[in-house]
């Protein structure tokens, strides 16, 4: 394919023939073989830890006795935080929540002991022996409890955790200037990650004073430093290996059971594992924020959208984790990054509650803010007389222009040619129809951006380790986490089309501490960081191995099994490669996230976009909506692996499909109105439905980075598209997620009275 042909490519094994292999992993996992982070239990002398949980949102602690759990006959160690050794506190951005509580606790998740047993149910039963006296408080159980003048402040610099402002032009000004404004409210819910294995890991004693913990987490070097910290222990003394992980999403961003484990192991010298059941994992695990939104936005008697204005409220629960971050990418979204609009004021509050802590999540507050843009235009559309495509194609940004922040950015392509291609779509044939009167069928699109990296002049660095064994095996290391996106897929082809061996020539190693630190996974950052860096490693590579050769080895490359000749003969093979060097080579690099030419990095320089068309059918009786079919065009830079991408984007959109029409965690007075998976509905197999994901490969720009990472750009769309599909089918515009039967039987009932 040429670099310059910017057709959408249908996405299947027949277009891309010669990169659809399977996965590296798929036997293992379909065989039930893979080993995850507390499938392994032969440690000598195994001991199963427990946490002691909150049962008050919101209570003073007067008090705390754990002798009889102690002296309980199987029980090693119980711990609160008076065995702590180091800073009793942890959190990604602000170092907020508490291992143990000492003072109060400020939601159901609250830890404030643990302990380590020869049996789980030993550990259960000592949990229930420990005394813990209370006084409870006032729960704050919304933002707007929590910002009321004589709230409680749940932390020492109030309940407003943070502020966002992003403002150009004059918006009132403008407003006046408008022959049609829209305003609208919108929210969307609380969900759960749901990914299949809970949080879970095992901490093991060195015996020399030092821990290695065996878990499930997104960023092995930074939970070190925080770990180190924790446990009062020097860095070299604490190893974090994360293992193949069912499924993260952002959920294992931050600490989850490491710090209790790597306590007990340390206090008991024996291994600990702890792994959440889903109960627990419901009460104490990561959320994506709850989110209301005002919205505001007019144009000119031609399309022309002339001003635009957001405040949005974030629920980010009792500590901040990742809230922070959440709102800056929020923020952006909600600016309507796609379109350009010469007067644009974006507000948010991120705010401390009683509610469950709300964190990363996929998507990292982008997709909510696009829900709500996304609708807006439609609703603006339909105001103006327009229609939907027609006023966003009016007012799309080209990709010379700058950001919404002013920054410089590099987009994959003209955002025109994905609107374009969904316009093409099938799925708009016979976009409205009735099945035998009951059922009603509509069609509806939406179109988002999402951007690779931390963003905003966050530290962001990555590195990689290029080593010849003794057995003459190619040893790449990188410290990002296979947790099921594929990356141990993407790595392995990279390597073979970066370093010109075969993938038997490989041994990949992910996600340990001690190797390189290739930042967190997440972002959508590891595809850019892999491709990065072998392409750094790459001349370094070749010019190591022809040393060793010697010097008449200058015409031979890298290559299958060795050092091969032009036409692919093999001449000398890594394992004699490995014998010859009086040093095997043992190569690294280390660099910073692509962040552009700015001197202030603002936004996201390395810019992904999709367009997302729906299908759906509504029950005119009960209300339900069936999703029918999806349809993507995604420009997200060169597939590297088919099979993963698509598995990104369509579970990606499923995911968002839960958001927009099943999810939600609902709370009330910081309690839990449901607990676990029994009531918290997802998407299923049966649910899911068909989808074609077409591809723009090309990059503008050239080759400088031609590969984007894809995990969060099929949930960015989703939402608004589902919405204008319903509408479509309907004539209800709904502006509440999830879409609740009775909600749209009521506004169905509204317009045909």
């Amino acid at each position: 394919m040429s670099t310059n042909d910017f057709t959408p490519r249908q996405l299947n094994a027949d277009n891309f023939a010669d990169r659809w292999q399977p996965r590296p992993d798929a036997r293992s996992k379909a065989r039930g073989e893979q080993r995850y982070p507390t499938d392994e239990l032969a440690w000598p002398g195994l001991l199963h830890g427990r946490i002691l949980r909150s049962p008050f949102p919101h209570a003073q602690i007067t008090g705390i006795n754990v002798d009889a759990a102690r002296e309980l006959p199987g029980v090693h160690a119980v711990v609160t935080a008076a065995d702590i050794p180091g800073d009793n506190h942890y959190g990604i951005v602000f170092r907020d929540q508490p291992v143990f509580c000492t003072d109060r606790v400020r939601y159901l998740g609250d830890a404030l002991a643990a302990v380590a047993a020869d049996t789980p149910e030993i550990a259960a039963h000592a949990l229930s022996l420990i005394e813990v006296q209370y006084t409870e408080l006032p729960v704050l159980g919304d933002p707007a409890a929590a910002l009321a003048d004589g709230a409680p402040p749940l932390h020492p610099g109030g309940n407003l955790l943070d502020s966002s402002l992003l403002e150009h032009g004059d918006v009132e000004a403008a407003f006046k200037a408008c022959a049609f404004v829209v305003e609208g409210r919108y929210s969307t819910p609380r969900q759960m990650h749901v990914f299949m294995e809970t949080e879970g890991g095992v901490a093991v004693p060195d015996n020399q004073g030092g821990l290695t913990f065996r878990v499930g987490c997104q960023s092995g070097h930074r939970d070190r430093e925080q770990l180190a910290s924790i446990l009062d222990l020097p860095l070299d003394k604490v190893r974090v290996i994360g293992l193949a992980t069912g499924g993260g999403f952002g959920g294992k961003d931050e600490l989850t059971m490491q710090p209790a484990a790597g306590l007990l192991a340390l206090r008991t010298g024996r291994p600990v594992r702890i792994h959440f059941d889903r109960r627990e994992s419901t009460i104490a695990g990561i959320k994506r924020h709850p989110v209301e939104l005002v919205a505001r936005t007019g144009c000119d008697a031609q399309g022309n959208i002339l001003a635009h204005q957001l405040h949005a409220v974030l629920d980010t629960g009792a500590y901040a984790t990742l809230g922070p971050a959440v709102l800056t990418n929020l923020t952006d979204h909600a600016a309507a990054p796609l379109y350009r609009i010469p007067n644009v004021k974006v507000t948010g509050q991120l705010v401390y509650t009683n509610n469950s802590v709300a964190g990363a999540f996929r998507g990292f507050g982008g997709n909510q803010a696009t829900f709500a843009v996304e609708s807006q235009l439609d609703k603006l559309a339909a105001a103006a007389g327009l229609h939907p495509a027609g006023l966003r194609k009016r007012n799309l940004r080209t990709p010379d222009d700058a950001g919404v922040e002013g920054q410089t950015q590099q987009q994959p392509c003209d955002p025109r040619l994905l609107l374009d291609a969904a316009l093409a779509s099938p799925l708009w044939e016979n976009a409205t129809e009735t099945d035998n009167r009951r059922w009603l069928t509509g069609v509806g699109m939406a179109l988002g951006a999402q951007g690779n990296g931390l963003g905003n002049g966050l530290p962001d660095s990555g590195g990689a380790r290029l080593h010849l064994s003794a057995a003459g095996r190619i040893e790449l290391a990188f410290g990002f986490i296979e947790y099921g996106q594929g990356v141990i897929a993407a790595v392995e082809h990279l390597a073979c089309e970066y370093l010109g061996c075969a993938p038997d020539d490989l041994d990949i190693r992910l996600g340990d501490s001690s190797g390189p630190d290739s930042g967190p996974t997440s972002a959508s950052r590891s595809s850019v960081i892999a491709v990065e860096a072998l392409r750094r490693l790459q001349p370094q590579w070749r010019a190591a191995l022809q040393d060793i050769a010697g010097p008449h080895a200058d015409d031979l490359a890298p290559g299958r099994g060795g050092l091969c000749t032009p036409s692919g003969d093999l001449r000398i093979s890594y394992a004699k490669l490995a014998k010859m060097a009086a040093q095997r080579p043992v190569l690294k690099v280390h660099f910073d996230f692509p962040t552009g030419p700015d001197a202030t990095p603002r936004g996201r320089y390395l810019q992904l976009l999709i367009a997302s068309v729906a299908r759906v059918a509504v029950d005119r009786l009960t209300g339900r909506v069936r999703v029918l079919q999806l349809h993507h065009i995604t420009a997200g830079g060169k597939v590297i692996h088919p099979p993963s991408y698509l598995g990104q984007i369509e579970g990606a959109a499923v995911m968002g499909m839960g958001m927009a029409l099943l999810e939600d965690v609902p709370m009330q007075d910081g309690q839990f109105l449901l607990d676990n998976l029994d009531a918290y509905l997802i998407p299923t197999l049966a649910d899911a439905p068909e989808q074609r994901v077409d591809v723009i490969e090309a990059i503008l720009g050239g080759d400088s980075y031609p590969v984007r990472g894809i995990g969060e750009l099929g949930i960015e769309a989703i939402s608004p598209a589902l919405i204008a599909a319903i509408e479509n089918a309907t004539g209800a515009r709904l502006h509440s997620l999830p879409v609740r039967p009775t909600t749209l039987l009521t506004a169905m009932q509204e317009q045909h009275p």
